[in-house]
């Protein structure tokens, strides 16, 4: 009868949770022919975009980008997939060789300038990578040959900001070394938000993982070291090491972040090696376990196995890589054989044999269950390593169980039990003084903190215009505001020799200590050169050459918007590199001064042009950041262009000082109780009109 209870049971989770997959969906979104077309797609804080689908394969060549001339097409590759006995035009495609992989993305002009991320999976065995002609990363070096190639695999996340309305991706990769070389998974492409929640969540999920079985590991080794002849605990904890081991040199590869110049053969030769390992001793733990419902003749053959294909870890990692479908197997069958002596032991009724059972259908079920999700691709998050968990936690119980008979000696116990009991009486009673030593410590260190941080405010609102200054026939009316105590928007007013007054207004990455600190050397940098350079494109080069050559390292990047405004011919000169398109009013018109040229600090000999229009008396410019504009209310909107505009055409009589209070209101009103999301910065210049 409860035979059969349990076989019910456990046939209703496994259609039940079967039943919870939703159907297979056609995706919206896949490369065809290496054309992806997501130009009606709005980057939002959640968008991830998964880049799948047929890709340009160039096999046996590496082709750079922009291509140049007529290059032979091998085929089309379906990305998450290898090369490996592809065949194209009668063709089998060997395992090692390199080809270029090239695939287009069209994206919204909303898209163009926003910072995005894009994540690339597992690539063996090395890659790098292109994005609109700009290498972006790589890992490991690929070559044209074995002996010019350095193995590398390792998953990462890049920053990708477009620079126009199709992303042209080139990947060089190259393989001597594993089966299935390229993409081991799908890489994605999404707002910065959301794929940087989901590296946080990843790396939560894994380092979590890694903690608890190193933890429970460490436990079990000091349980031993007191208990040496239950060898279940020594076999247990060696299986927590080898998992923490292969999850460190697997997935996000912690281990070469921590170590970032590792051998790369042999941390691949170590994962592995956990991996041939890992199963022989969860065996021999089974074993010791049940040991009278163990073949001890099954353990030591597989154990002999084992040790062979540990043995082929000294061979070339060509060759080991391809014996692994044998160890494969007879991890299946390990697998098969433990559930076996599992079910012995449960009608046996050896004790604890069911605790065993439970945590054994935990792991099934789950990985089943990731297998099914990901069969009709549906994205979440994978129970296995939370249910690896849940079955090492229930090992660790019924090993803590075996061991709980051990402790016979109360009178120890009673002891422990009382030196325990004083020390908290100790700590109980200093309690109270012990917080308020370390909540006037904190407090002090909070208070240094705010002192600091106002004196970098005033140190900042001295190296800034003020409001007020003045110069013949131009009205100059300011607005600052950062979003901390200090913010990562600049702004400078200077008149050169010839009359001609220069406003430039910059935005770096960020916001916050490192952005004010970006500023700083902007500003230095700018300094250096205003006084000097008369046409405002040769200003906007020289500017990003200087960044490129002394800030290359920090990876300094902002948007600018320089303008000169000619007093004596009433001529407007202006560039902008990268920056959001700022306004010029003029006979109730108004005109859109759009960008010139991309964002300074992102590669060096960057092409700036410089534009120019005649201002008249009553004229105004707006310059101002993109706090302005991605500013949200309580709904997610954004303050946005239309809304600047709008002011400034119902306001175009008002005086201009009455203006930018008019903009400053309708911001703060339209803000609400939202926190303030980024810098804001508005310079407002009105050519005077003729006084009667």
């Amino acid at each position: 009868m409860r035979k059969r209870i349990l076989l019910t049971g456990v046939l209703s989770l496994l259609f039940l949770q079967i039943g919870c997959l939703s159907p297979k969906q056609e995706e919206p979104y896949q490369f065809r022919q290496g054309v992806l077309d997501i130009s009606d797609l709005t980057f939002k804080e959640d968008t991830i975009v998964d880049l799948y689908g047929e890709w340009e394969l160039y096999f046996g060549e590496f082709h750079y980008p922009p291509f140049h001339g007529e290059k032979t097409l091998t085929g089309y590759l379906p990305i998450p997939s290898s090369w490996q006995d592809e065949e194209f035009g009668g063709v089998e495609l060997p395992r090692t060789g390199h080809v270029t992989l090239r695939a287009f993305v069209y994206i919204s002009k909303q898209t163009v300038g926003q910072e995005l991320r894009i994540y690339i999976p597992d690539i063996a065995s090395s890659y790098r990578f292109f994005a609109n002609g700009i290498l972006i990363g790589g890992q490991g070096k690929p070559g044209i040959n074995k002996f010019d190639d350095t193995p590398r695999i390792k998953s990462k996340y890049y920053t990708l900001i477009p620079d126009k309305e199709v992303i042209e991706l080139v990947f060089h990769i190259a393989n001597y070394d594993n089966n299935f070389g390229g993409f081991w998974a799908i890489p994605s492409i999404g707002n910065k938000n959301a794929l940087d929640r989901e590296k946080m969540l990843s790396n939560a999920r894994e380092l979590f993982l890694l903690g608890a079985l190193v933890l429970i590991g460490l436990y079990h080794f000091g349980l031993y070291f007191y208990k040496r002849k239950e060898t279940s605990i020594f076999y247990f904890a060696l299986f927590c090491f080898l998992l923490g081991i292969r999850l460190a040199f697997t997935g996000e590869r912690y281990i070469l972040e921590v170590f970032p110049n590792f051998h790369w053969p042999t941390a691949f030769r170590i994962e592995f090696a956990s991996y041939y390992f890992a199963v022989p001793t969860f065996l021999l733990f089974i074993y010791s376990l049940f040991p009278e419902e163990s073949n001890p003749k099954y353990v030591r053959s597989a154990l002999l196995a084992s040790t062979v294909f540990a043995l082929t870890l000294f061979l070339p990692i060509s060759v080991f890589t391809i014996l692994l479908y044998g160890f494969q197997v007879l991890a299946f069958l390990t697998i098969g054989y433990v559930i076996h002596i599992n079910l012995k032991a449960v009608i046996n009724k050896r004790p604890n044999s069911k605790l065993f059972f439970l945590g054994l259908l935990v792991l099934a079920f789950s990985v089943a269950f990731d297998i099914l999700r990901h069969s009709v691709n549906n994205r979440g998050i994978g129970l296995t390593p939370y249910a690896l968990l849940c079955f090492i936690f229930i090992q660790s119980l019924i090993l803590s169980s075996r061991i709980a008979n051990a402790f016979i000696r109360a009178e120890e116990l009673a002891e422990s039990l009382k030196i325990s009991n004083e020390s908290l009486l100790a700590v109980t009673e200093n309690l109270e003084q012990i917080v308020s030593e370390r909540t006037y410590q904190l407090n002090s260190s909070l208070n240094r903190i705010k002192k600091d941080l106002l004196l970098a405010k005033k140190i900042q609102q001295k190296i800034l215009p003020e409001d007020g200054i003045k110069f013949e026939h131009l009205k100059i009316h300011l607005y600052f505001q950062p979003q901390e105590e200090v913010g990562g928007d600049f702004y400078d007013i200077f008149e050169l020799d010839n009359g001609t007054v220069r406003f430039f207004v910059a935005d770096a990455t960020g916001h916050g200590i490192q952005a004010a600190l970006y500023t700083m050397a902007i500003k230095s940098e700018y300094e250096a050169i205003k006084r000097f350079i008369t046409k405002t494109d040769d200003l906007m080069n020289h500017l990003n050459q200087k960044i490129q050559n002394k800030f290359s390292g920090l990876k300094i990047v902002f948007s600018g918007f320089l303008l000169d405004i000619d007093t004596k011919t009433k001529t407007v000169y202006y560039s902008s590199a990268g920056h959001p398109s700022q306004i010029f009013q003029t006979n109730g018109e108004q005109i859109i001064l759009e960008r010139t040229g991309n964002i300074i600090g992102l590669k060096k000999d960057q092409p700036y042009t410089q534009k120019q229009f005649q201002m008249s008396m009553g004229d105004r410019i707006l310059l101002f950041t993109d706090g302005m504009l991605e500013q949200k209310n309580d709904s997610r909107e954004e303050f946005g262009m239309e809304r600047i505009q709008k002011i400034l055409g119902d306001f175009q009589g008002k005086e201009s000082e009455r203006v930018l209070a008019e903009l400053v209101i309708q911001l703060f009103l339209f803000q609400g109780k939202e926190e303030q999301e980024d810098d804001q910065t508005m310079v407002l210049v009105e050519w005077e009109k003729t006084k009667v």
